[in-house]
């Protein structure tokens, strides 16, 4: 089954590179249309750079400031074809950036070395199943 989807996918994705992006003229302004081919090959599940809030990663660090408020991360993203499926890493590798702490209650501030996972490949996977919260039994 993830196979079939594999070869359509790259079937869809050798489509998108012959098929032409066409400008389109109304009322005097241009834009453009980007064909089927390439808009499902450009909203498939792959990578892609990310802004993440520095807190998000670092949930516990929520009472000092960092500057920037957040990175740029590779991430998987994106859509599978199939409401059943979502995207998923199946390779990660660690990144460390340099950024600015503040302390706002010490009024001081250093450079720091934080670590954040970026995501190298990505995969459609089945969706894991919520857990539908069940009464105790009496």
């Amino acid at each position: 089954h993830g196979h079939v989807s594999n070869v359509c996918f790259f079937f869809l994705l050798c489509l998108a590179t012959v098929v032409p992006v066409l400008p389109l003229q109304q009322m005097g302004h241009f834009h453009t249309l980007l064909m089927f081919q390439e808009v499902w090959g450009r909203s498939f599940c792959r990578t892609i750079e990310k802004l993440v809030e520095v807190v998000q990663e670092y949930p516990t660090e929520v009472e000092h400031i960092y500057s920037p408020s957040c990175v740029p991360l590779v991430r998987c993203a994106g859509c599978c074809g199939d409401e059943n499926l979502e995207c998923h890493p199946t390779s990660t590798t660690n990144v460390t950036m340099q950024l600015l702490k503040i302390r706002p209650s010490e009024s001081g501030q250093e450079y720091v070395e934080m670590t954040f996972v970026e995501h190298q490949t990505c995969e459609c996977r089945k969706r894991k199943e919520r857990q539908k919260t069940k009464e105790c039994d009496r």
